[in-house]
């Protein structure tokens, strides 16, 4: 009686995913070739060779490729993982390789992804965060303006709740899109002493950013932007996630899962390291002078 048993657990062992995975090869999905993408894969693949050595990541390029090529190359070479890169890549390994662990990196808002057999790191800094160092940029800035839509409605709570938290004040205005940006913007400039921008391409598009950056320089606002390209193109300061450090917090997920863990017990995490940048010349303009360490902690300063 014993052996038939055994073989009835062993088949019901296969028959079952557990979302965990043996050590061999992973597939990378990126959305595009982008260089913030191509950083994550690369901290991603120096993550895994530390822990586990020659584990081997082929790379599949969502805009170049197609998604259904992607998945039938994937499910016929038996990769034990999906390493999916950018928003496009992860919704694709989400709806079609349920039963294949995937670890995320690249994406801001990823709670709809999140599921059974999908976990990793999101790009969106939290806001406790980002009001920290703005304190610390602009010590005297107590006014935090904030133009949103429902889309980003739970990133301006959570700014609301970080600056109660530490004592300054939340100046917003809901918009439905960001064509009417200015007439909000206008209403508000002389209420706040910094504009903070959140990632919702509903209200942030090239022409309102156009018009953000000009506006904010001629009402002396300063602005935060969401990467080191806003603030070459006139933001004050810039915050964003390390995005090959991104790429090792997710290879650090995939070992645990090569190792046996299962997705849906791996916490998905927000960005350890933050990098800054900072425009002296927008500085110059505001008539703000910038602290000597702030400058030097900086990854990239525009002159």
């Amino acid at each position: 009686m014993k052996k038939p048993l055994l073989l009835i657990a062993i088949a019901a062992l296969f028959a079952s995913p557990s979302h965990g995975a043996a050590q061999g090869e992973i597939s990378a999905i990126l959305s595009s070739g982008i260089a913030p993408n191509r950083q994550a894969l690369e901290g991603f693949r120096e993550a895994v060779r530390e822990r586990k050595g020659s584990v081997r990541t082929d790379e599949h390029f969502l805009d170049k490729e197609g998604g259904e090529a992607i998945v039938q190359h994937i499910l016929a070479e038996k990769s034990v993982m999906v390493f999916a890169v950018g928003p496009d890549a992860a919704w694709l390994a989400k709806e079609r390789l349920r039963n294949m662990p995937v670890v995320f990196a690249m994406v801001l808002n990823p709670s709809p992804l999140l599921g059974q057999n999908v976990t990793g790191v999101s790009l969106e800094i939290p806001a406790r965060v980002k009001l920290e160092k703005i304190r610390k940029f602009l010590p005297d800035a107590r006014r935090v303006g904030v133009i949103y839509s429902k889309t980003s409605m739970a990133q301006y709570r959570d700014v609301v709740q970080g600056c109660k938290a530490l004592g300054l004040q939340a100046v917003g205005r809901e918009v439905e899109s960001g064509k009417e940006f200015p007439k909000a913007f206008g209403e508000m400039a002389q209420q706040m002493d910094l504009f903070l921008m959140l990632p919702d391409t509903k209200v942030f598009f090239p022409k309102s950013i156009e018009y953000l950056l000009v506006e904010a320089l001629k009402n002396k606002v300063p602005v935060i932007g969401l990467a080191a390209s806003y603030t070459r193109a006139g933001a004050l300061f810039s915050f964003e996630a390390d995005y090959r450090d991104v790429g090792r917090q997710a290879g650090v997920m995939a070992v645990k899962i090569i190792d046996g863990g299962k997705s849906a017990n791996i916490e998905p995490a927000a960005p350890r390291r933050i990098k800054s940048s900072v425009n002296l010349a927008v500085a110059g303009r505001l008539g703000i002078m910038i602290d000597p360490q702030v400058i030097r902690e900086a990854s990239e300063v525009f002159r």
